[in-house]
């Protein structure tokens, strides 16, 4: 049996408290980069779904006329018009956007300090497989980005842009609302997934089995099914694209709950 050496809970507190004052500073270092680079990460990232020749766009524009062989009409004739009605409204998003967009690409090394933190109270058995879960999260996150931003924004874009209660009032975006809608759609699909990660987690310290997770299916569908209209505007579309990589990650948890790879 291995022998832990027994530390005293303030050099704990200490060692935390230096490794988040680490992960701070890398992101400040992060959102410095963003900050420098501002018409690349607004022009190019942040408000290329805003744009008639996005990718996504274009791909929908081509799957519908290609092979769905239906000419669809419903795709932006011009760049979306968005607009600044506050006074520091451009500054503020600027700094915000910098920031998330700094957590976003540190999120690998703030990963890496967490697990840097956990580690010492695992066996050497487990400890094999930090470099696997280490990788799982990145890809996990990274998916969960990509999907965000490709998938979900744009559906999200098209709907609230075409979606009229009248002809007489105009979708013009307003710029706080739209950067909300970017950073909040990308950021909550990288969290969400990470489920997998999170049930492998509580699986390993006995906080979850797989015949619970298993037994509460049903209920889980339901929170999923809140949480995919909580992030959506509600429709039948956006919420299927939200709530089918869901119910994908759980079936994944299911797998990881039961086969417990330790």
């Amino acid at each position: 049996m291995n022998k832990q050496i027994k530390i005293p809970f303030w050099k704990h507190i200490e060692e935390l408290r230096t490794r988040i004052i680490r992960c701070i500073i890398v992101i400040i270092i992060s959102m410095i980069f963003f900050m420098f680079n501002k018409h690349i990460v607004f022009d190019l990232i942040i408000f290329g779904p805003s744009k008639m020749n996005f990718i996504s766009y274009r791909l929908l524009k081509y799957i519908t006329k290609n092979i769905i062989k239906y000419n669809s009409n419903q795709f932006f004739e011009k760049d979306l018009y968005i607009q600044n009605r506050k006074i520091f409204g451009q500054f503020n998003t600027y700094i915000w956007t910098s920031f998330i967009g700094g957590i976003i690409l540190s999120f690998p090394y703030i990963s890496y300090e967490f697990w840097g933190f956990l580690s010492p109270a695992l066996s050497k058995k487990e400890k094999k497989y930090s470099k696997k879960i280490f990788l799982m999260i990145l890809i996990l996150f990274s998916t969960g980005i990509f999907f965000g931003y490709f998938i979900l924004c744009p559906f999200l874009i098209h709907f609230s842009y075409f979606f009229k209660i009248s002809n007489i009032p105009k979708n013009i975006f307003d710029l706080s609302d739209y950067i909300s809608l970017i950073t909040n759609s990308v950021l909550l699909m990288g969290i969400i997934f990470l489920f997998p990660l999170f049930i492998f987690l509580l699986t390993k310290m006995n906080l979850i089995t797989y015949e619970f997770l298993n037994k509460y299916k049903k209920h889980a569908f339901l929170i999923k099914l809140i949480i995919a209209s909580a992030i959506t505007p509600g429709d039948i579309i956006s919420t299927i694209i939200v709530i089918v990589p869901m119910i994908i990650l759980y079936q994944i948890s299911l797998f990881i709950s039961k086969k417990n790879p330790y």
